[in-house]
């Protein structure tokens, strides 16, 4: 039975096939070893695929790695021929440098050929090829817009649609609207480097970067998990890696040259703890990298909302400075219209890190939003709470219960409201308010050993033992409540039963030096 369950479990791992939306290829240099071993492992992956997914051949120079791009295009071709419901698109990235113009248009002439029987079958049907050539081009800051013009504009009469990939010596060309009218899409990379690596982590991440925005667009708010299959095969130092992150820490799923099986490579692949992963860590160092390059407005303000969320995922997580440092950037680029719950928001995570002050600016912004919400009025009595403004807080809580909150939130704030007045000195007071939780509170500790310290203060210790013992009752372990039940029986003259509440105050707590102080007066007057 155990083996048969063994190969069950085995045969249905077997049967799962992930989908892979992207496909990283970094070409090298030309080694017919190397490349065999590319072939064969798209060959494997192409089951792997679906109609949405993605390849990139990421080239160091078009010419030069021709003889690769077009091998590669060929056992694409093959496949396709066996499986008639099957599509791909094909990005060959490359630069594009102004002597290398006329060169690049012989390239995709002869690349475009080789897709005739695609494009005849796609205008028969009256549907779109099933394979779809997307060249990418990483201009130098000696190509002027004129110049890619004529090239793009020579490529998009062939079909071919073009993007361009602009670095911070060529984020001009973004300027020019001509240029864009006949660019399908723009990459951006971060800083100068043409490096073939750096223009894959950066198509990379501008991957993360959409997926992330078509998340929020969709109300798909699941952001920590792991970003789309993906894999980087690369030519120049013969590893696998399952995403960007890998890549950058150079943890390679396997070595191309060695023997490795392709099954196997799958198996490794899904056989990673991807949970030791930061995948919102790693959409956040994304958007961070990205967020000062020229976009929109309208996709600034995206980027806005989308850092906002993140901002709630950490603080959710109890990750409040990265928490705050989200929320400071989605106002830089959120609509004044829109910055409200920002602001509330950073309020709230400044409070938790014991920024009173900062907190509270932050809360005067948004004074008119959110007057009319209890839970606005208590962050804020918090606020003068923790700064010990009694009375100020006692002005906050006071709206908040006005606001007549649900019922956790009203024993909450009662129990504040209770030691405000307890602070204050104004402790029959404190026992009306906590008396009103207690009504309804059911098992709050809080209330119960609230309330035993305003009946300790009235010296009503019958009261105050009456509350504190269901204060341990409720929490055993509570060393505050015993040494407070043993300061009762001491008022009322019962030294043994003081000194056993003192003597299990110490048990669960030593370092309670007025109680190991109370309890050696207290036996040295029983002796």
């Amino acid at each position: 039975m155990v083996v048969n369950e063994l190969c069950r479990e085995r045969n249905n791992k077997a049967m799962i096939k992930p989908a892979f939306k992207k496909i990283y290829i970094i070409l090298g240099e030309q080694d017919k070893e190397n490349l065999e071993w590319i072939l064969q492992t798209l060959s494997f992956l192409y089951s792997h695929l679906n109609l949405t997914s993605n390849i990139y051949l990421v080239s160091e120079n078009l010419s030069a790695g021709m003889p690769q791009v077009e091998r590669i295009q060929k056992n694409i071709n093959e496949f396709l021929s066996d499986h008639l419901f099957a599509r791909l698109y094909v990005h060959i990235v490359h630069p594009a440098p102004l002597s290398a113009m006329d060169d690049i248009r012989l390239c995709y002439k002869y690349l475009k050929q080789s897709t005739d029987k695609f494009d005849q079958e796609a205008y028969i049907h009256q549907e779109l090829p099933r394979l779809i050539l997307l060249p990418v081009f990483v201009p130098d800051d000696q190509v002027k817009p004129i110049q890619l013009i004529d090239l793009l504009d020579g490529l998009k009469n062939s079909f071919l649609l073009s993007s361009l990939y602009l670095n911070k010596d060529t984020l001009d060309l973004a300027q020019d609207k001509k240029l864009l009218s006949f660019t399908d899409k723009v990459y951006y990379g971060i800083g100068n480097s043409r490096k073939m690596t750096d223009i894959v982590c950066n198509l990379f991440c501008q991957d993360i970067i959409d997926d992330s925005l078509d998340k929020l667009e969709n109300n798909d708010l699941s952001m920590t998990g792991p970003c789309h299959d993906s894999l980087i095969i690369s030519a120049q130092d013969g590893n696998v890696y399952c995403c960007m992150d890998a890549f950058l820490k150079n943890e390679s799923l396997a070595k191309n040259y060695e023997m490795h099986g392709l099954e196997e490579l799958l198996a490794d692949y899904y056989q990673q703890d991807k949970s030791k992963r930061d995948c919102l860590g790693c959409r956040e160092h994304v958007l961070n990298s990205f967020v000062d390059l020229p976009k929109s407005i309208d996709t600034n303000q995206k980027i806005g909302a989308l850092l906002y969320h993140f901002g709630m995922l950490r603080q959710d997580s109890e990750d409040n400075f990265q928490a705050i440092k989200n929320f400071k950037q989605s106002l830089k680029l959120s609509p004044i219209e829109e910055s409200d719950p920002v602001y509330f928001r950073l309020g709230i995570g400044y409070t938790n890190i014991g920024r009173y002050d900062q907190a509270l600016k932050a809360f005067k912004s948004v004074e008119l939003s959110y007057q009319g919400q209890h839970f606005f009025h208590f962050y804020k009595g918090l606020c003068y709470f923790e700064t010990e403004d009694y009375v100020k807080a006692l002005e906050e809580f006071s709206k908040a219960l006005h606001l007549k909150p649900q019922h956790d939130d009203r024993i909450r704030i009662l129990i504040y409201i209770g030691t405000c007045f307890n602070n204050l000195g104004k402790y029959e007071q404190a026992v009306d308010e906590l008396e009103k939780a207690k009504e309804t509170a059911g098992n709050v500790k809080e209330v119960y050993n609230t309330l035993g310290f305003s009946y300790f203060k009235i010296k009503d210790y019958d009261k105050s033992i009456e509350n504190l013992k269901m204060a341990v009752e409720i929490d055993p372990f509570s060393a505050i409540d015993y040494a407070s039940l043993g300061s009762n029986y001491r008022e009322k003259g019962d030294l043994e039963m003081a000194i056993g509440m003192y003597e299990k105050a110490l048990a669960l707590d030593s370092a309670m030096t007025s109680v190991r102080e109370n309890l050696e007066r207290l036996n040295k007057k029983s002796i």
